[in-house]
């Protein structure tokens, strides 16, 4: 075993006693008999797989037993793990029932996720494990962001993320291991080096010969073993779970293994040679076992029990495997169920700016709950790009109000697992712009868990984004990107246009049980209107009808609708009275309040900033053109939105990209006198 310590070069190995003088005969004989479930249960599964049982794909770990078991092996169950794709082993090791994740393959309801994870995504969330995951390197820093709830909430758990070699060339990598480092949390980062990257070899894509030396840019230590000996592997797993159980920070264990199966079940292994696949498999860990039964035998031998290393116990597990995958294939039931997570939820008032509205939802919601927390670039003493979040951390202090890196997709990452593990964070984005940089956790993550996870999580986060065109920030800090997001289900949106609903829409989201994306226009941050004093909710998914009307309706959200609302001053001049909808809500969207408006007009018009081509405009025309109020309509659906360009810097050609109010009350004046 190598380490390399925290900020010199290599070093010897820790002065721990041996791994088996740690563990008692009973735990020794329970870790070979989980190396022995794993492997026959991988067995299982590829035999399954290649009977046409399981549909998909399917990633197996046989050759990699000894570091699934020997990092799982020590953990407590209210320890975290988070796994990669071919994390059949790390469930396991985690205490998982086989037969709930053949279940779970068979796509049944009884499955661990109710048949909506399948192999790559399976999880048991009870005993800690937040589940594997089909993005490489996705769970890095959902790990980080569990063991930050870990840590607030002043437990002495530890997180283990488990990842392979190629994953340390993603950015989430990097960014996870560098917050972990700064702010010291209880994690350790466990790379399975298979020596391949699905079909490119470590050496090509790596210009370090040990990934653990990686550990020295971010000053933890960092350790290499051989990851088909469990002893060395349970060695360096003992000393980096006693280290950040004891407050000493994060620790990077690589353990060199290799997989004797190809990347997946279509992978047609041209990339390696028959010779180095048999070296590797005279060293896989079944073989390397011996040593450790050797040992353990003569206490077995008094007890008169049988070691697990025998046949007859190896044949007994693999025929109690296949029974339960047997029983598991043909029970009854239904994995095509429909699963939703979807759940929703006056006094003194005073004139307030937006700005000023959001950050008393943010003090009012951390002192109601000690959970809720903020993170983000910038917001602690600097007080945010925007000033909205002030002077917040003198009164919640920087473990409640953390400036992070500039690191937006590790600190998306982060706030999932830290939504996962217990708290509630609100992430505040500089520009909703640099959402762009976060969206494999934003979608892939926060999005999908609860779905993919059957239901057994819930991912309570928010993320706030300052959108919207009107400053000179040019093509790259302007942007409206809610449609984005509204169109990825799992996510909620909601868009304020008043400081009165900026409150209680964030109030809203901090509550709900679901990740919401608060988009809030920059233009809007002065604004001044009424807002209670007490901690009330607007409710997400209902519309206000902010002027009511007979003639036209225009649906708007953010800025607009106060452009849409002077756009009908003006129009009132001609005699055509126009009723305005704020959205509120991008999704869910409330149909019901625009079918009923559009009945009573016969006429629509759809304004917004976002580019026009599928934008919120385009979703809001088709469901109206679905339902019975299109036949209520005596003229086409008008769209206004933003132009086919990105925001230009020029600020005549700026307000010339999007919808102004002349621009809204002429389009709209036409399409009343019938010539749209």
């Amino acid at each position: 075993m190598t380490q390399t310590a925290a900020r010199g070069n290599a070093a010897t190995a820790s002065n721990a006693r041996p791994f088996y003088q740690h563990f008692g005969t009973p735990e020794l004989r329970e870790a070979l008999r989980r190396m022995y479930l794993v492997r026959r249960f991988e067995e299982g599964a590829e035999e399954c797989y290649m009977r046409g049982l399981i549909h998909g794909t399917m990633h197996l770990s046989i050759g990699q037993e000894a570091s699934s078991i020997g990092m799982t092996m020590a953990l407590r169950r209210s320890d975290y793990i988070t796994s990669t794709h071919r994390g059949h082993g790390h469930c396991i090791g985690k205490g998982a029932d086989p037969k709930l994740m053949f279940a779970e393959f068979f796509g049944k309801e009884e499955g661990y996720c109710r048949g909506r994870g399948g192999s790559m995504h399976i999880a048991d969330v009870e005993s800690g494990n937040l589940g594997a995951n089909g993005i490489v390197g996705g769970g890095i820093p959902i790990a980080v962001g569990a063991a930050l709830a870990i840590k607030k909430q002043k437990r002495d758990d530890v997180a283990i993320c488990i990842f392979g070699d190629g994953a340390t060339n993603e950015g989430a990598f990097h960014e996870a291991l560098n917050m972990a480092a700064i702010w010291k949390l209880p994690v350790i980062f466990a790379c399975e080096n298979n020596q391949y990257g699905m079909s490119v070899s470590t050496e090509r894509s790596m210009a370090v010969d040990r990934i653990a030396v990686r550990a020295q840019a971010y000053g933890m230590p960092g350790v290499t073993v051989d990851g088909n000996r469990i002893e060395d592997v349970a060695e360096a797993a003992l000393e980096a779970i006693a280290r950040a159980r004891e407050g000493g920070g994060p620790t990077l264990i690589e353990c060199k293994t290799y997989r004797t199966r190809g990347h997946s079940r279509s992978d047609r292994n041209r990339y390696r040679s028959k010779e180095e696949i048999e070296a590797w498999k005279a060293r896989r860990s079944d073989q390397l076992l011996r040593g450790i039964a050797r040992r353990t035998r003569p206490a077995e031998r008094k007890g008169g029990d049988r070691h697990p290393r025998s046949r007859g116990s190896r044949d007994r597990i693999g025929n109690r495997l296949r029974a339960g995958w047997h029983r598991s294939f043909r029970r009854r039931s239904n994995p095509r169920r429909s699963h939703t997570g979807l759940r929703i939820m006056n006094a003194p008032v005073r004139e307030l700016s937006f700005a000023q509205a959001v950050q008393e939802a943010l003090a009012q919601a951390m002192e109601a709950d000690e959970r809720v927390f903020l993170m983000g670039e910038d917001i602690g003493v600097y007080g945010g790009a925007f000033q909205v979040t002030g002077d917040l951390v003198h009164r919640f202090g920087e473990d409640r109000v953390m400036d992070t890196p500039i690191s937006e997709l590790g600190a998306a990452g982060v706030a999932v697992g830290a939504a996962m593990a217990g708290c509630r964070p609100v992430l505040e984005f500089q520009f909703s712009d640099f959402a762009t940089l976060a969206m494999e956790q934003i979608v892939n993550q926060a999005a999908k868990m609860r779905y993919m996870l059957g239901g057994k999580t819930s991912v309570p986060l928010v993320m706030r984004f300052p959108c919207g065109s009107g400053t000179g920030a040019a093509a790259q800090h302007s942007q409206s990107l809610e449609a984005w997001l509204g169109h990825v289900p799992g996510l909620k949106v909601v868009q304020a246009s008043t400081p009165e609903d900026a409150k209680g829409l964030l109030l809203s989201a901090i509550d709900d049980p679901d990740p919401v994306m608060v988009f809030e226009h920059k233009l809007l941050y002065k604004t001044k209107g009424n807002v209670p004093e007490h901690a009330y909710r607007t409710p997400i998914g209902k519309a206000a009808v902010r002027r009511e009307g007979t003639h036209v309706t225009i649906v708007a959200s953010a800025i607009m609708v106060s452009r849409a609302l002077e756009a009908a001053d003006e129009l009132a001049g001609d005699g055509i009275e126009t009723e305005v909808i704020d959205l509120r809500t991008i999704r869910p969207l409330d149909t019901a309040t625009i079918f009923e408006s559009v009945r009573k007009t016969h006429r629509l018009a759809c304004v917004y900033e976002g580019v026009k081509t599928l934008g919120i405009g385009a979703e809001v025309s088709a469901a109206v053109a679905e339902s019975d109020a299109f036949d209520f309509l005596d003229a086409p659906i008008l769209r206004l939105g933003g132009a086919e360009s990105p925001i230009p810097y020029n600020p005549v050609l700026e307000k010339a990209a999007v919808p102004q109010t002349p621009g809204i009350a002429a389009s709209v004046r036409e399409l009343v006198r019938g010539r749209i």
